[in-house]
């Protein structure tokens, strides 16, 4: 898992490394290292190549001037432009252009016709104009600086943050430097993860510079994090020993929705699938769905009635997991079911649309006691939790401690978030999964993970990790603008496919 920290928490180490004897030149030459070893892989050598640094006169610049040096005397032609005379900077500035200049460097003050010459000509350009600790608009030389690094041909190397977003929330309130590959240090920062600023980011790497950062529980999942849940069939089991799903949805007219949840189940390895559905759709859903038991639920005014329970009273006694919401609609009778099913099974369960919307608002799952995921997406959550505050992150975290409950909030990037305090971000999703049916699918897949024992927060994490990386894959097989909820369920095995090394393949 990829750290993920608050920005005051990395700057509270670096002041600890400080403290602890180690100096700032340590730490800025381990940076400037790992920024300049970036760069060589981004130009696949530095020999020949054409760097230009725009440099601020913070650390952050000081870290450029050390990469490029280190590029300079690899052999690259480097230029630097600072936003200050040389001889105004700090002593580590100064340092840092000395640096520079020995290597064979040209540095020059920031000016905007010198700018549009000098990067014209760049095959790289370094961006250390901000730090993480900047926030607000840039202005000035600054603001100037940053529109000639987005003019300039030039791949982008954005150095901890592309400057002028808001490393804390992500905010960008102004023009911000567009990165093809951004390098931060010890851990990622929220403005990494956090739109609009992470749009901007580029391929994110996090290097280890030695800064004493504790662990904390926030991180970004990985595929070799993951791949260790995927349930894999053993050749002891039967069909109801690798789990049991009873997923309820659907109404009059909405039988796609319960169709799309078993579609996404149905590749996630569940070894009995129910989709309990209104009467009036389950010949439809159960021909789209044949490897899924069908359970025909009393209806009235187009959605299920309270009857209901019953109706699924064996699946009740025997599922492993519920799946709950998608297509059910807004009926008193179908919202109070929602309510009923919920409180009567003791057994973990993934909430989603409809069935959030029965929860209701302040604490929507005050009556459950059993492991519950909710998947809301922005507008559903904004409902469940009016008063949230914070960025997409914090909000998460406390509705998750304070609902007891495993929280998926969907978006971009998704945010899976537990009662403890652990917290992931999904690096996979992708602009294609916003259309309509693709969260039914994940709550087929989530719900079939939770039925083969996943805990909520791993069910979540992997889920979200897989969906995304089915829909990446669609988008690739057909075309972006072409992908539909169900072919995002039919990529799910290569999705999963890519987390299962050989030597874990079954026999």
């Amino acid at each position: 898992m990829i750290p993920l920290a608050e920005v005051a928490a990395v700057q509270a180490a670096d002041r600890a490394a400080a403290a602890a004897g180690t100096p700032v030149a340590v730490l800025m030459r381990r940076a400037g290292s790992a920024v300049a070893r970036s760069g060589r892989g981004l130009l696949g050598g530095a020999a020949g190549r054409r760097v230009v640094a725009v440099a601020g006169k913070g650390h952050n610049g000081g870290d450029a001037l050390e990469a490029l040096a280190r590029l300079a005397r690899a052999g690259a032609g480097a230029e630097a432009l600072v936003t200050a005379e040389p001889e105004r900077l700090d002593g580590e500035g100064r340092r840092c252009v000395a640096a520079v200049r020995a290597a064979g460097g040209r540095v020059r003050v920031f000016e905007r016709e010198l700018a549009g010459r000098v990067l014209a000509g760049a095959d790289l350009v370094l961006d250390g104009l901000l730090g993480t600790g900047s926030a607000g608009a840039p202005h000035g030389v600054v603001a100037e600086a940053i529109e000639a690094v987005n003019a300039s041909p030039a791949r982008v190397l954005s150095v901890d943050i592309p400057s002028g977003v808001d490393a804390a929330t992500g905010a960008v309130p102004a023009e911000a430097v567009r990165a093809d590959v951004t390098v931060t240090f010890q851990a990622a920062k929220p403005g990494h993860v956090l739109a609009p600023g992470s749009g901007l980011v580029g391929r994110l790497e996090v290097a280890d510079i030695g800064l004493p950062l504790e662990p904390g529980p926030w991180g970004i999942s990985e595929a070799a994090d993951l791949a260790g849940l995927v349930p894999l069939p053993q050749a002891e089991q039967h069909k109801r020993s690798r789990g049991v799903l009873l997923a309820v949805g659907g109404s009059s007219g909405m039988g796609g929705a319960p169709t799309l949840v078993g579609l996404g189940a149905r590749r996630t390895g569940t070894g009995l699938l129910v989709l309990a559905v209104p009467a009036s759709v389950a010949d439809r859903v159960g021909a789209a769905v044949p490897e899924a038991l069908t359970v025909h639920l009393p209806e009235a005014d187009g959605g299920i009635t309270p009857d209901a329970v019953g109706a699924c009273e064996r699946w009740l006694q025997e599922a492993t997991a519920l799946a709950v919401g998608p297509g059910l609609g807004r009926s008193t009778a179908t919202l109070e079911t929602v309510r009923a099913l919920l409180a009567r099974f003791e057994r973990p369960a993934v909430v989603d649309a409809d069935g959030l919307f029965a929860l209701g608002t302040g604490e929507p799952l005050a009556e459950r006691r059993a492991p519950t995921l909710l998947t809301p997406h922005a507008g559903e959550f904004a409902r469940l939790a009016p008063d949230a505050e914070g960025t997409r992150l914090h909000q998460a975290a406390d509705r998750a401690r304070r609902w007891g409950a495993t929280v998926l909030l969907k978006g971009n990037h998704t945010v899976v978030a537990e009662p403890g305090g652990r917290l992931v971000v999904n690096p996979t999703g992708t602009p294609v999964l916003a259309t309509g049916g693709t969260g039914d699918v994940l709550t087929g897949l989530t719900g079939a993970l939770l039925a083969q024992r996943l805990a909520p927060f791993d069910a979540g994490r992997l889920g979200a990790w897989v969906h995304g990386r089915a829909g990446a894959l669609a988008a690739r097989a057909l075309a972006p603008v072409s992908v539909a909820a169900g072919d995002v369920a039919e990529h799910l095995p290569p999705a999963f496919a890519e987390l299962l090394p050989r030597s874990r393949e079954p026999r």
